[in-house]
């Protein structure tokens, strides 16, 4: 068989995957005959690949997998990292906005379909604001600290560290959501090729674990890629500030994705309410636990 496996510029666990043998060892002696790497440039194009058929197996943030579902696209949720505190809604250091209330009707710069938009929803909420209140500008990190800092928008919902810049936040990721990467196949691959599916968690796991342990060589790694690249200095700072490791998809997740969904939901940002349970798979893939 031939196994397909969704590659983007911001999951950092299967860029790495994709530029170490774990997955090679993992695979010898099973049926896949052929690993192809699709690669696109951003995480919300995950879906539409599981869609069409392009690709078994991505990992993004929690929001395409909530748009997917409402779409219609058979998906199912396998795996999870734990909660990657970084990142928040960022102004300039001279801007009159110091509070999230002070954000309506602002121009805010974010990778709309991304686990941003689950951030500034979220974030809103608590203040009684909506997407409606704001006006979301769809912008790629880079583009969006270059508008931040011309003024063209107001703030800017991101990852970044924000280390030498003349930006500050106003709300941190952490008191919102977990933000943790989430880990999803095609449903008809999951449920006919599990043997597969676990030996694939369990070679990203022990990429992981590899890149904790060797921040430093990993950078290298990400830095050389020919079409993604970037530059070590940037890398090894933010593979020491997030979390390595996969973990089973536990029922807090489940929990947090639903009331995401809900927002979106209430907001207009879904084709259709949603029941999260229904994308689980079942019985659940224990990380950890796989006999490979």
């Amino acid at each position: 068989m031939r196994l397909r496996l969704g590659l983007h510029p911001s999951n950092l666990s299967l860029r790495i995957l994709n530029r170490t043998p774990f997955l090679e060892r993992r695979l010898a002696g099973s049926d896949v005959k052929h690993v192809e790497w699709v690669r696109f440039l951003n995480g919300p194009s995950t879906v539409e690949q599981i869609a069409s058929g392009a690709v078994d197996f991505g990992g993004t943030g929690a929001t395409p997998p909530i748009t997917g579902q409402a779409d219609g696209v058979p998906l199912v949720y396998v795996a999870t990292s734990a909660g990657r505190p970084v990142g928040g809604i960022a102004v300039p250091a001279s801007s009159p906005i110091a509070v999230l209330a002070d954000l309506r009707g602002k121009r805010i710069g974010l990778a709309v379909g991304s686990w941003l938009q689950q951030l500034l929803v979220t974030a809103l909420a608590t203040v009684d604001l909506g997407w409606r209140d704001v006006i979301p500008v769809n912008l790629r990190d880079e583009a969006a600290q270059a508008a931040l800092e011309r003024g063209e928008i107001d703030a800017w919902a991101t990852g970044a560290l924000l280390a030498g810049t003349d930006l500050h936040f106003i709300a941190r990721t952490e008191d919102f959501i977990s933000n943790p990467s989430v880990f999803f196949a095609a449903r008809r691959f999951a449920e006919e090729h599990r043997d597969v599916l676990e030996r694939v968690v369990a070679a990203l796991d022990e990429a992981d674990a590899w890149t904790q342990a060797h921040p430093a060589q990993a950078a290298v790694l990400l830095a050389d890629d020919v079409e993604f690249g970037g530059d070590r200095t940037d890398w090894e700072p933010l593979i020491r500030a997030r979390p390595w490791g996969l973990q089973t998809v536990s029922r807090a997740f489940l929990d947090e994705q639903q009331q995401t969904a809900d927002l979106f939901a209430d907001n207009g940002l879904l084709a259709r309410r949603i029941n999260v349970n229904e994308a689980v798979l079942t019985p659940p893939l224990l990380v950890g636990e796989a006999v490979v």
